[in-house]
């Protein structure tokens, strides 16, 4: 598995070579998540305004390859090195600064992760302590992907962007929360009890805001103002919870044991049509592809990561700049962007 170590050297050499204070050194797509290699080659400060609309906002996951990256959000300052992470939000202005470093930066929409972790927003700015073994894990399978299809794309996008992003939602929430007892814990820790309950019947084709409630015994529009937190609904948050949990059925029957009927009717939907359309417009993939994408994709991706013999190597000089070519970064047309040396 790749290590930060192995794109951290890759980052100094084009560095030396741009000749810019704030450089694109590589951008990724997997799917709908963005990668990006930037790094500076002296100090500097980026500022970003909020986006308003969460379904134009992204997180921001933010690794550090080399030095430190200092970062401010919602009155909270901090700082992450290398083996690290902070997660940003969109939602509220930012700020990233750095003595001259090189970073992995990778934008997550609001949407996917407010859909598989409780109040995402509790997290953001390192406000809560890590847990190392899954950062480890973490930081693992990301430089990994970034190395293995830097210059590929891989075989199937959007799949892998899911996997991604229930991984890093698994990340952030084995963070320790400590012993807090403030109403904002309280309320973190019934939203909790809430989605347990909610995975635990998401078979139920009858299951209701009604019954959620009852479940916790709290009143319909407590339960409505819990989901409105994350800007959803109790309804929109089922399906999806629906439609990822058939995906992991999908990948993980790869023969066929189960129809793609049976399996709609197994999560709780009621009509296999509404299933199919719901599926390929969440995950951008019919449900009938997914098997044949799960038994394809570890093969293509074990040929694409094995070295060719040594033999068959052509010798060519080292280029210190020959994997980072794109231009400097350029403003994102959905925020407002400045910059100070």
């Amino acid at each position: 598995m790749a290590a930060l170590s192995t794109l951290a050297p890759l980052a100094d050499r084009a560095m030396k070579n741009a000749g810019t204070d704030f450089t694109a050194l590589r951008q990724i797509h997997i799917g709908r998540l963005e990668l990006e290699v930037v790094g500076a080659t002296r100090p500097f400060k980026r500022n970003w305004e909020r986006v308003d609309s969460v379904g134009n906002a992204s997180y921001l996951l933010a690794f550090p390859l080399n030095g430190k990256l200092t970062f401010s959000q919602d009155g909270r300052i901090g700082s992450a090195a290398p083996g690290e992470y902070v997660l940003l939000s969109e939602l509220a202005f930012y700020e990233l600064s750095s003595d001259g470093m090189a970073c992995l930066l990778m934008r997550i929409p609001a949407s996917e992760l407010r859909g598989r972790l409780v109040s995402v927003e509790d997290h953001v700015s390192r406000r809560f302590k890590a847990n190392e073994n899954m950062t480890r894990l973490l930081v693992g399978l990301i430089t990994s992907i970034v190395e293995l299809f830097i210059d590929r794309p891989p075989p199937n996008p959007q799949a892998l962007a899911t996997e991604i992003v229930s991984f890093v939602a698994l990340t952030i929430g084995a963070e320790d929360r400590g012993a807090a007892s403030d109403v904002r814990n309280s309320r973190y820790h019934l939203r909790r009890r809430i989605f347990d309950f909610i995975e635990t019947h998401l078979s139920d084709q009858n299951l209701s805001p009604k019954k959620i409630a009852t479940s916790s015994r709290i009143s319909l529009s407590y339960l409505y103002s819990l989901f409105n937190d994350d800007d959803t609904t109790v309804g929109q948050f089922v399906q999806v919870k629906r439609l990822q949990r058939a995906y992991e059925i999908l990948v993980g029957d790869p023969k066929g044991h189960r129809t793609v009927s049976e399996i709609a009717y197994e999560v709780g939907f009621k009509n296999v049509s509404h299933f199919s359309r719901s599926f390929s417009r969440h995950f951008r993939i019919p449900p009938r592809d997914v098997r044949k994408l799960s038994r394809d994709s570890f093969s293509e991706i074990a040929a694409a990561a094995s070295p060719l013999p040594k033999a068959a190597v052509p010798p060519r000089p080292v280029r210190s700049c020959d994997r980072f070519d794109l231009p400097r970064w350029e403003t994102s047309r959905r925020r407002s962007l400045h910059e100070t040396a």
